[in-house]
């Protein structure tokens, strides 16, 4: 009679259920089954970009004062030992470092087949100069360019994906910050954050159609690495995309020639004071760069390696020989200018580099391919997203840990 009068066996259940369990359990465990359904990636996407970048550099000094605290410095990286005594600050004054503070500090030195001090273009040891005028010590003025060019290049490149992909944009700022040498944005004493600042900003307001401000930025980015023909070319392609697209081709399409002026100024500098315009090609012979050497990439068999310094140049190579690939996608989801930006930042390492050392790096200067990698990871099933975040920062971790220890990674 009972189970009739409620409608059946069902009924008397959910009249069961309803008198047993108590509203906010079941409430709970509804949140639970939604929280389940939700990506961490979906998460981490609702944090805002600054502290997304403060993360990295968390993630980031913990792993190198850890690597510090275990090893000690194995390698022959160290430039100072003025902040040894500190790891937070000790762990980023590594290889390159030495050269921009002396360049900071004394200025520019050259001695033609040696390694020399103008191999290293001027706007961020400039940078780092006008820091030290408030009084600020020399390595920490480097680590401050980098800290906040890092940051700002963050929100810069969150920003200029937004105008392009609006729906990838915070999957691409996780690729950044995860990207395996994303260290050089969060301390490192190297220009890699400061570029990607400048050279953001460059493309972000040419699709804003703000040309002066575009060739300006372009003008610092040629300044501050010497990749400045990439910069040069990628900017005049896509400001003639733009124009073709809008049908109104006309003469300021060529205005992002002169963002060859920071490259220009400097070459101009180098010919008056050492009377050698090309003194920061000529030098790299010093390093073993740019010479002709008999064989494919002598350097990488010398036979002085161990292994992981053998496989470092290998995941290097694999890095940027990916990132080069998505040039080709690039051209249809973004547009062929970014596809010859691209192609040139990353053309011009593979063949001036000893032994693909170095190429890691350029993954930050070769920003637009991390937003079609966003996009294309966007499309493939869960667990691939998440398998690549994951071995991305472990990869992250340990180039980190090898940075500090004063090992040759970059």
């Amino acid at each position: 009679m009972v189970g009739k009068s409620l409608g059946g066996e069902e009924d008397i259940v959910k009249v069961h259920q309803a008198c047993c369990v108590p509203t906010g359990v079941t409430q709970i465990h509804a949140s639970l089954e939604e929280a389940s359904q939700v990506e961490p990636s979906q998460v981490l996407h609702r944090i805002p970009v600054l502290a997304r970048f403060g993360l990295l550099v968390v993630l980031c000094v913990v792993t190198g004062v850890t690597a510090l605290w275990l090893f000690g410095i194995t390698g022959p990286g160290q430039t100072t030992t003025a902040w040894q005594n500190n790891a937070p600050i000790d762990m980023w004054l590594r290889w390159d470092c030495g050269w921009y503070q002396a360049i900071a500090e004394r200025g520019y030195s050259y001695t033609p087949g040696q390694q020399s001090a103008v191999a290293y273009f001027p706007l961020y040891p400039l940078v780092m100069r006008g820091v030290m005028a408030f009084g600020v010590d020399v390595f920490l003025s480097g680590i401050a360019v980098t800290l906040v060019s890092g940051g700002l290049g963050a929100l810069v490149f969150h920003q200029w994906a937004r105008t392009l992909k609006p729906g990838a944009a915070d999957w691409a700022l996780t690729l950044l910050l995860t990207w395996p040498f994303a260290y050089y944005l969060a301390g490192a004493v190297y220009s890699d954050a400061l570029f990607l600042l400048v050279v953001a900003c460059a493309f972000l307001f040419l699709e804003r159609r703000q040309l002066g401000w575009a060739v300006l930025l372009g003008a610092l980015a040629t300044a501050t690495r010497p990749v400045g023909p990439a910069v040069v070319l990628g900017l005049c392609a896509r400001a003639w995309e733009l124009d073709m697209r809008e049908g109104k081709p006309s003469w300021k399409t060529a205005l992002p020639l002169l963002s060859g002026a920071g490259a220009l100024a400097y070459m101009v500098y180098l010919g008056v004071a050492f009377g050698d315009p090309l003194a920061f090609l000529h030098s790299q012979a010093g390093w073993g760069q740019l010479t002709n050497q008999p064989g494919f990439k002598p350097a990488l068999f010398n036979g002085h390696r161990d292994w992981p310094e053998f496989v470092s140049p290998l995941i290097h190579l694999t890095l940027a020989l990916g990132l080069l690939a998505l040039a080709w996608p690039m051209r249809k989801r973004l547009g062929w200018g970014y596809s010859v930006y691209v192609a040139a930042v990353l053309a011009l390492p593979l063949y001036s580099s000893r032994d693909f050392i170095g190429l890691g790096r350029y993954g930050i200067a070769a920003f637009p391919s991390l937003l079609v990698l966003a996009e294309t990871l966007r499309e493939k099933p869960r667990w691939v997203r998440l398998a690549y975040v994951a071995s991305s920062v472990a990869l992250l971790v340990v180039m980190t840990a090898r940075f500090a220890i004063g090992r040759y990674v970059s």
